[in-house]
């Protein structure tokens, strides 16, 4: 009996400890998006050029292929089940309901560009999205769209279904590049895409995954199309830190194209937006409803520049000055190899001097690694400054030899 009352004691500490640990990491969110909106708002209230910049969808199959059944349906589902996602998350942190703006039309589904390649199905592969999207242009030039100063997102219709097998194969381009001008995502659709599969446990075979659950394929595809849509929007990649990780789940930019939805079926948190990323998100033209100044170049002056030893790794302060405000600093702590998938970020906002600190704390053992210092500018552009630094086996970070580029 004792050993028993003393497990359950222990686990509701454990569980306070948590909870205290979650209301902390919120309560520092909300104070710095507080700050970071102070900075925001007041730039874009002065002389607002307030705009509605949409996201542009466009369907694209091969010239011996029609639309996959129910495509309209379908994609408007994910898409303005992504919208959702986005909003629910910049709302969590503060920002309020700011999201992708997607056009609907008189049915309520999202307008779709229907663009027909110029060959057949076989002339496709993963390395055809520029042929694909010069053959996209046309039609978007026609509506009106000039894709070099917009977002747009294709759906390639090159995925192989087979319903009798159960299995799925595709050949689709799928990556993103962009920046808060323009991007492009290119995105595979196929039959069985759609959030209502999201929850269905009924096994199948994916060509890349090999046997999976439906509601895992649709997990991993539909998270899919709302990763690549964060680079078109210029988000790279980033990995939650361990306390994001407790709080939240795993980080959409990161793995998190392989958690997305999975709290649906119960097999995990899901996926979540990052603080960095969330501040990075807010000055977009789709999200802050505004293009005051978006063509001026940003260039920003880094002073008084400081790294100091602290408890768990160290500290970064300095002073930021430029003639477009900077409303965040965001630091990736990126270690070698990995690409720039396990760079774990932290933020600060700069006071009313310019003034910042930044405080690093996860590094990975036994590694030299880079922090790629980021500064947000009002108008949606940024500015970058990189530090070196080495990380011993036990985790001691050394910042005796660290360089600033």
């Amino acid at each position: 009996f004792h050993l028993l009352m003393s497990r359950i004691y222990h686990l509701i500490a454990l569980l306070f400890l948590a909870g205290t640990a979650h209301a902390d990491l919120q309560a520092d969110i909300r104070t710095k998006v507080t700050a970071a909106r102070a900075i925001l708002d007041t730039w874009h209230a002065n002389k607002a050029q307030r705009v509605n910049r949409q996201l542009h969808i466009i369907y694209w199959t091969p010239a011996d292929r029609d639309p996959a059944a129910a495509y309209r349906q379908r994609l408007s589902r994910i898409l303005l089940h992504i919208r959702k996602f986005y909003a629910d998350e910049m709302e969590r942190t503060g920002f309020g309901r700011r999201s992708i703006n997607l056009q609907q039309e008189n049915d309520n589904l999202v307008k779709i560009h229907l663009v027909k390649g110029a060959d057949p199905y076989a002339k496709y592969n993963v390395k055809s999205g520029h042929k694909i999207r010069q053959e996209c242009l046309p039609t978007l030039r026609k509506a009106g769209i000039d894709a070099s100063r917009e977002t747009i997102v294709i759906f390639c219709n090159l995925g192989e279904w087979n319903e009798k097998t159960r299995t799925m194969r595709h050949r689709s381009p799928y990556y993103a590049g962009g920046s808060h001008r323009s991007g492009t995502a290119w995105q595979l659709d196929e039959p069985i895409l759609d959030t209502r599969n999201l929850t269905v446990k009924a096994m199948m075979r994916d060509g890349q995954y090999g046997r999976i659950s439906m509601g895992k394929h649709n997990t991993i595809f539909i998270g899919g199309i709302a990763h690549e849509l964060g680079h078109a929007l210029s988000l790279p990649h980033n990995r939650e830190r361990p306390d994001e990780r407790a709080a939240f789940g795993t980080a959409l930019m990161g793995s998190g194209n392989r958690t997305y939805g999975d709290e649906l079926r119960g097999e995990g948190k899901g996926s979540f937006l990052t603080l960095a990323h969330a501040m990075r998100l807010a000055s977009h033209p789709q999200f802050s409803g505004s293009i005051k100044g978006l063509s001026l170049p940003a260039r920003v002056n880094f002073s008084d520049f400081k790294i100091t030893k602290a408890p768990g790794g160290f500290h970064c302060s300095g002073l930021v000055n430029s003639k477009i405000p900077v409303y965040a600093l965001i630091a990736y702590a990126d270690p070698e190899g990995g690409s720039d998938y396990d760079a774990t970020t932290v933020t600060a906002v700069p006071d009313s001097q310019g003034r910042f600190l930044l405080k690093c704390t996860t590094h990975a053992p036994g590694k030299k690694a880079q922090l790629r210092i980021i500064a947000c500018h009002v108008n949606g552009a940024t500015s970058k400054k990189t530090l070196r630094y080495s990380v011993a086996d036990d985790g001691s970070v050394d910042i005796s030899d660290t360089t600033v580029e």
